[in-house]
Order: C-alpha cells, then structure tokens, then sequence
C-alpha cells in the first residue's frame, strides 16, 4: 500500500498497521521508527500544505508563492508528492489535527482524497473502538443552548426536583455548578432544564441542590 501521511509521531497502530508499506511523510518532526520517506513542513501549516496541492491541481484558488513562503514547502516537493499521489491508495491524517484552529484541513484533504480516488482517515480509527459507559443520573438533563443567562425547566422537571418558579436554585454537574433563578416554561416536555450555552458537549446529567425561596 502506497500512504501519504501528516504525522509527527506515530501511534503504535500506526506501526503495526503500516510496517511494511511505502509511507511518503509530511510533518514538523522526523521520526525515526517510522519507516517513511521525509518532507519537513513548518510546524502547524498542514492546511497550507495541503491548499497548496489543491492550488496546484486547479482544485483551489489560492496564492502559490505564500502558500509554499508559509509552510516552508517547495512547489517542486509539491510535484513530487502529487506525482506519488496517482499510485497512492490512502491519505492519513494526525488525530492531532482534529484539535488544528484551522478547519480546513480535512477539506483540503477530503478534495485531494477525492481527486486522485484515495481513502483518507484519521490514525485514531485504527483504534479498536469501545463504547464509553453512560453516566448515571437521577433523569435530570441540563440543556446549554441558550444565548442569554435564563434557566427554563419544564413542569415535569420541577416537579421532580421539587422547585417553583422563581426559586433560586444550586444546579450540578459533573464539570460545573450554576445558581440560578428558575423559571417554568409550560411548552417544555421532559426532565429538560434548558441554560447558557458553552464550548462543551450541550447535554449534562444534573441536580438541583441548595433551593432557596428567595424572589
């Protein structure tokens, strides 16, 4: 199999997987158990990299000579990775990627895969996938999605709780507690309680301690 990775360090599936294939690497580090054939790259500049190829094969519109001044990757390195491309049979991207500011990686990526008829993944999927144990809960669901501070609950969810509307209220999860005032929303069905938006997963097990009857 002939691989066209961007990998820095590679996972020990990495290389039990791909221990005898022909891997032609782009990455900001060498690493030497990998068995591979070279090309440096400026540390962070994937998406540089990989819009330069896209540039290259009238796939994108974008500047060549900044694209290659920005990763420090020469467009003669780039005729020599798409010339490998057209025998190639895979893309393999970094999990570390996934975490890039710049999201347009896997979209330069997935238009290259496209063009030249590749599989491209993630190193991550070589793992064997386990499914994550659920939390426990008491049926209570924090929602973050809204763009102000309210806490909406549901009847159904106050009830449980055994709150009113109004009430200042201690909500708890697993990564955080809120104090907030409550209000019922009628419309609402279910133990959802809907609060502020945040960068994380929307949807959190809760409980609700400390009531206080202040208004």
């Amino acid at each position: 199999m002939k691989i066209l990775s961007f990998l820095n360090y590679a996972s020990k599936e990495v290389l039990s997987h791909f221990s005898q294939d022909e891997i032609v690497n782009i990455g900001s580090f060498y690493d030497e158990r990998l068995k591979q054939k070279f090309y440096k790259c400026e540390l962070g500049t994937e998406s540089y990299v990989l819009a330069l190829f896209c540039t290259m094969l009238d796939l994108s519109e974008f500047d060549i000579g900044e694209l290659s001044a920005e990763s420090c990757f020469g467009e003669e390195e780039a005729s020599e990775i798409l010339e490998f491309l057209k025998s190639a049979d895979l893309i393999l991207l970094d999990s570390n990627l996934l975490y890039h500011k710049d999201k347009n990686i896997y979209y330069f990526a997935s238009k290259l895969a496209k063009h030249f008829d590749l599989k491209l993944m993630f190193d991550y999927e070589l793992k064997d996938v386990e499914l994550v144990e659920l939390d426990d809960n008491n049926g209570l669901i924090l929602y973050e999605c809204l763009d102000n501070d309210d806490f909406i609950v549901s009847p159904a969810f106050a009830n449980l709780a055994r709150i009113k509307e109004f009430d200042l209220v201690e909500i708890k999860t697993k990564t955080k507690i809120l104090k907030k005032k409550v209000k019922i929303d009628n419309s609402l069905k279910g133990l959802f309680a809907l609060s502020k938006k945040d960068n994380a997963y929307a949807f959190s097990p809760c409980v609700v301690k400390g009531v206080s009857n202040e208004n």
